[in-house]
Formats: structure tokens, C-alpha cells, sequence
């Protein structure tokens, strides 16, 4: 009864989170030792599961801090536009912060600056460099419009990032750089709004490339093209045409541009936002279920034909 009354105190004194000595003090019952050295164990264990549960609240408090600051930096879903130009952009995080980013400047003389990147991986890490270089064509733009140049925006660190940027201008032209980063796509649009054609956006210099894009630029690659009235370009990341089926297979670049090929932009806005969430429902019914591994996010730039 001695040892039991004792035990019951003690194992009150573990449960309110005090730690108990590596061996028994000389007044416990012989009788009690051995489940001293038991309930020792128990405190022990106790005490490293309460260490750990604070450990798990600290970084998801970080974690909540880190999503915050990413979904209120960068646009996430976003539609406008701006003289010719419409756009309608989305990305979605693979876990609670990512590594794509995405923004848009809409610069004087009815120019349009888009740009996209990938940082390597996705979680907390990623995301911190994807708002990186968001905040550096922040800052760009604070030093002078003359700075925001496809070719200025690319120079981060490319062994951990890819960036896209293009510059649209009221004539049509568009100028870009590249720095390792997923070819965009150029739709074709024909009178009534259909796409007709999908190929590649590469460097003039470079082959065309009608039926595939699965093609990465090496290094930082500049080029520019006209634009007809009516029509498209798509940028993405690979999280795009990464996500893959309960088979293991992709979506690749021959659904993508399978899925835009007859699509239709009847001009405006919201037709740009619709094009934009039906390719991306195509995705998430490819996919059938099994969760995204990696960040989507999808673009679409359109010159107006009026």
C-alpha cells in the first residue's frame, strides 16, 4: 500500500511534466523500484514527445508566417489588362509555399512585362527564392522603367532558379530572354477565335518547332517575334506538364498543346480566364486523383484584335 500511495504521487508529479531522477531516491519501497525505472522511462519518453510537439507548433507557425507572406506577395491567380494585351495567370503550390513565381508590370507607352520562374524544389526554401526574385523586379521597377528588360530580369541564380520575362508592346512585338526555363507556346488564332496552331516560342535564329516543346534553354537566350491580332502565349512550369495519371504517366507538352489546338479566345478577359481554368481542369481530370508533387502555374498573354 506504501509503495502504490508513493507510485500514484510520482506518476501525478510525471503527468504535470516533472522529470524524474536517473536512479530511485533512497526513500522509495524496494518493492516500487523497478517500476520506478519504468515510469522513468515513461517521463523520459514523455518529456521528448513535448519537446518535439513544440518543435512541430514552432515550425508550423512558421510555415503559416511563410504561406502569408508568399500568397500576399505573389499573384496567384490574376487577370488584366493593359493597351493590346490581356492576361490571365494562376499558381497553385504543391505544398503549403512554392517555389514558382509569377508577376506582371504594366510600364508606360502601353507596354506589358511578364515574366515567370521556378525555383528548384518546392516547400519553404523555394519559396523564399521565389520571393527573392519577385522582390528584384520590385525593386527594378522602383529604379526606372528603363531597367525593366527581359534581359535585366533573368540574372538571378540560375543553379536554383529558371526565369522566363517577356515585354509586350503595343505594336505587336514581343521580346524576350530565357534562362533555363520551359519554352512557352505561340497559338495561332483564326478568325473566329479557334487556335489553329501551336508551336514553340524560340529565338528567330533557332528551328521551329511544330510538334513538341520539350525543350530547355541552356543559358539565358533572347528573342523576339510579332504578334498577329488574336494571338496567344502560354508560359508554364513543368509542374504543368509534369503532373502525372495513377499510371506514372505525364501530361507532357503533346496534351498541352493538344488541349489548346481548337480551344477558342473570343477576345476580353474573362474568355482569357476561362481558356485558362479549362486547361487547367484538363490537367486535374488527367491527373485522376493523384495530388500535384510539384508547383502549377499557367499564363496567358493574347493580343487583343481590335
Amino acid at each position: 500500500d506504501e509503495a502504490l500511495a508513493w507510485l500514484a504521487g510520482l506518476t501525478e508529479e510525471v503527468a504535470r511534466g516533472a522529470t524524474l531522477p536517473a536512479t530511485p531516491p533512497a526513500e522509495v519501497p524496494a518493492t516500487a523500484a523497478a517500476a520506478f525505472e519504468s515510469l522513468g522511462r515513461v517521463a523520459a519518453r514523455l518529456d521528448e514527445m513535448t519537446r518535439a510537439r513544440a518543435h512541430i507548433v514552432a515550425t508550423e507557425r512558421d510555415l503559416d508566417r511563410a504561406r502569408k507572406m508568399y500568397r500576399s506577395i505573389l499573384p496567384l491567380a490574376s487577370v488584366g489588362k493593359h493597351g493590346q494585351m490581356r492576361f490571365a495567370g494562376a499558381s497553385t503550390p504543391a505544398a503549403e509555399t512554392g517555389g514558382d513565381w509569377w508577376t506582371y508590370r504594366k510600364l508606360s507607352g502601353e507596354r506589358l512585362l511578364v515574366a515567370v520562374g521556378d525555383a528548384t524544389g518546392h516547400g519553404v526554401y523555394s519559396a523564399m527564392i521565389g520571393c527573392a526574385a519577385h522582390g528584384a523586379v520590385e525593386a527594378l521597377s522602383l529604379v526606372g522603367e528603363e531597367r525593366m528588360t527581359p534581359r535585366a530580369l533573368p540574372g538571378a541564380d540560375r543553379a536554383a532558379m529558371t526565369c522566363f520575362a517577356a515585354l509586350f508592346d503595343p505594336g505587336g512585338t514581343i521580346s524576350f530572354a530565357n534562362a533555363s526555363h520551359m519554352l512557352p507556346l505561340r497559338c495561332a488564332t483564326d478568325a473566329d477565335g479557334a487556335i489553329t496552331k501551336v508551336t514553340a516560342l524560340v529565338p528567330a535564329q533557332a528551328q521551329n518547332l511544330d510538334d513538341d516543346s520539350d525543350v530547355y534553354a541552356s543559358e539565358i537566350t533572347e528573342g523576339a517575334h510579332r504578334l498577329a491580332p488574336g494571338e496567344l502565349v502560354v508560359l508554364f512550369t513543368d509542374g504543368l506538364t509534369d503532373r502525372r495519371d495513377p499510371a506514372g504517366r505525364a501530361f507532357g507538352h503533346r496534351r498541352l498543346q493538344q488541349a489548346l489546338t481548337g480551344a477558342r479566345f473570343a477576345g476580353g478577359v474573362d474568355a482569357l480566364a476561362a481558356l485558362r481554368d479549362s486547361l487547367l481542369a484538363e490537367v486535374t481530370r488527367f491527373a485522376d486523383g493523384v495530388p500535384a508533387d510539384d508547383d502549377v502555374t499557367l499564363i496567358l498573354c493574347a493580343r487583343e484584335r481590335g
